[in-house]
């Protein structure tokens, strides 16, 4: 019996840990510690994500998923969707709009 049980919870264990992936994100158009914590705490906020680590000084990001629940394009369109652009994909114009005037990329004069 215990052997059973035993089996039950490292099977279940594994196929866990099997679900697990990562991604690393670039976020070329974060411009303060607010862009980061936003972003943070956006993807925090998804079901499915485990961890997000954002490296506001090499504008990039990692994020940890379960891949059954969440995919890395679920992801960006997130990410997207509260104004900022992520892997090529670009930031969703009206969210960028609303967005703090320190979050927005300086305009060339």
């Amino acid at each position: 019996m215990k052997k059973t049980i035993f089996s039950v919870i490292a099977l279940f264990t594994i196929s866990c840990s099997a679900d697990k992936k990562s991604a690393n994100l670039v976020l070329d158009s974060l411009q303060c510690l607010m862009c980061s914590v936003n972003v943070e705490e956006s993807l925090l906020s998804l079901r499915g994500v485990k961890n997000i680590k954002v490296d506001l000084k090499n504008k990039s990001g990692k994020v940890v998923y379960n891949a059954n629940v969440v995919d890395l394009r679920a992801i960006e369109e997130r990410i997207t969707s509260i104004g900022y652009s992520v892997n090529g994909k670009l930031a969703d114009k009206n969210a960028y709009e609303k967005l703090e005037i320190c979050c927005k990329k300086p305009k060339d004069n």
